[in-house]
């Protein structure tokens, strides 16, 4: 009988133990899928509960050695997706406080203080993405993982006076470039400066 050689045993038995998890994940999935997307569906809007389940099912593959045996794989994956809600929740809070800082930013430089633009945030992931990695990485150490200066420039390996200027020019940017996309709002001017006029036109009102 001729032994097959070590390389070949190694690449059959990888491709049984590949075989076998593609099974074992197959089996789970068919037997969880509407259960899961279920509860996902019954915490998220219909338009992201795909994405979160998917990821789910993603955690899983990865994490298939540690699945437990029925009937507890079931809970196991419940566990996964609380989990997985809990961190996009997070993402989106860290993301709305982004946003609205930067928003308010370029509110206050356009001169507009009753401008409610961009709810959605997409101006300002547009600004952003149109940083460079440095700088955008810069901004999201500060206003999304609320690290302070010091903190944010040990994890960029700079000096603090370099982030800082980084950071100041990264936040200017986003500022400049939202600004820049919003028409002038008349309405939006200063009441104390209107008073004036809008006296003089009452009383040539009243003199008639």
């Amino acid at each position: 009988m001729t032994l097959p050689e070590p390389t070949q045993a190694s690449d059959a038995q990888d491709r049984r133990d590949t075989g076998a998890a593609e099974g074992a994940f197959e089996a789970l999935y068919a037997a969880h899928y509407q259960a899961i997307a279920a509860y996902v569906l019954r915490r998220v809007p219909a338009q992201d509960a795909d994405d979160v389940t998917a990821q789910v099912f993603a955690v899983a593959w990865r994490r298939l050695a540690e699945v437990p045996a029925p009937p507890r794989d079931r809970l196991w994956l419940y566990g996964v997706a609380r989990n997985t809600l809990s961190s996009q929740r997070r993402a989106a809070r860290r993301w709305l406080l982004l946003r609205n800082r930067l928003s308010h930013d370029a509110v206050i430089g356009s001169g507009v203080l009753d401008y409610a633009a961009d709810p959605s945030g997409e101006e300002v992931r547009a600004a952003m993405s149109a940083l460079r990695p440095a700088d955008r990485e810069a901004l999201q150490l500060v206003l999304w993982d609320e690290l302070s200066h010091a903190e944010a420039a040990a994890v960029l390996g700079c000096s603090p006076n370099a982030f800082e200027l980084r950071y100041r020019r990264a936040r200017n940017a986003v500022r400049d470039t939202v600004t820049a996309k919003r028409p002038a709002n008349p309405a939006a001017a200063d009441p104390a400066e209107e008073r004036p006029a809008r006296l003089r036109q009452e009383s040539r009102t009243e003199q008639r």
